[in-house]
């Protein structure tokens, strides 16, 4: 990592010749703590270099002189990126930080707390889930790699599969990774990952129903066929039978406020 002094209003120097905006207009004209441009300097830094999951950053007398900032403001900047799941701080023998994963749980973990804030309830999650499933499914339709399509659902096509619920949830993550636009996964596939983790399994259930399956089979089919019409009507129709059987369920729990987990 290049060694450069943090200021907490300005970002430093630009990487690769493009100029950087003050940091102030970079997040809504806030101006940043110094912790939150050290963190964001360590982010830019892991981009930069190119590093992946798992791989390992400098200790932190390493990073003390490389950000020339405090200890405090360093180790609440790498408490920040802990908390979003972008590093993770491993403890004991072989202890040191590491690169994280971008995934969408952790942005849902976030997002609940900022709905909750909004006062947003378990009804307007459901109808969210409604609208975002379908247009992921029509970016996977869209997928030009039609080979990693076929590899990742053509297991969903199986007939005589009794599938367990966790394996079935992870049909709705592929779907996600084929819609092959990070931009809007990170940000569609949050919603059912909350709706997962909140709504889904506040049931007990050992294995997925049938018609579950067969929701999945067809949407999977239209997918792999290439039908983005097809593929988006038919997870539509999927989701929207969901939320019904949920509403059922728990019909005192639809005006909740979404809750943090």
């Amino acid at each position: 990592m290049a060694s450069r002094r943090v200021q907490a209003e300005v970002a430093p120097e630009p990487i690769k010749g493009v100029a950087r905006r003050p940091v102030s207009w970079e997040l809504g004209r806030r101006t940043l703590k110094t912790s939150e441009v050290v963190a964001l300097e360590i982010v830019r830094d892991i981009v930069a270099q190119e590093l992946k999951p798992g791989d390992r950053l400098p200790l932190e007398s390493e990073m003390l002189v490389q950000y020339r900032v405090s200890r405090s403001s360093l180790r609440e900047a790498l408490r920040l990126l802990e908390v979003q799941g972008l590093i993770v701080i491993r403890p004991g023998p072989g202890a040191g930080t590491v690169v994280g994963r971008v995934v969408p749980a952790n942005v849902a973990r976030t997002l609940t707390l900022h709905l909750h804030m909004l006062g947003a309830n378990y009804e307007q999650l459901l109808e969210a889930w409604i609208e975002a499933e379908p247009m992921l499914a029509r970016l996977a339709a869209r997928n030009p790699d039609r080979k990693r399509v076929n590899e990742l659902l053509s297991p969903f096509l199986e007939e005589d599969h009794a599938w367990a619920v966790r394996e079935g949830l992870m049909f709705h993550d592929i779907v996600g990774e084929l819609a092959a636009n990070p931009v809007l996964s990170l940000t569609l596939q949050p919603i059912g990952y909350i709706v997962t983790e909140q709504v889904l399994t506040s049931a007990e259930r050992g294995e997925l129903e049938e018609h579950i399956v067969h929701h999945h089979r067809d949407v999977a089919e239209a997918i792999i066929a290439g039908n983005e019409d097809l593929a988006a009507e038919r997870m539509r129709e999927h989701i929207r039978h969901e939320v019904a059987h949920f509403k059922s369920l728990w019909p005192l729990k639809i005006g909740d406020k979404v809750h943090w987990r």
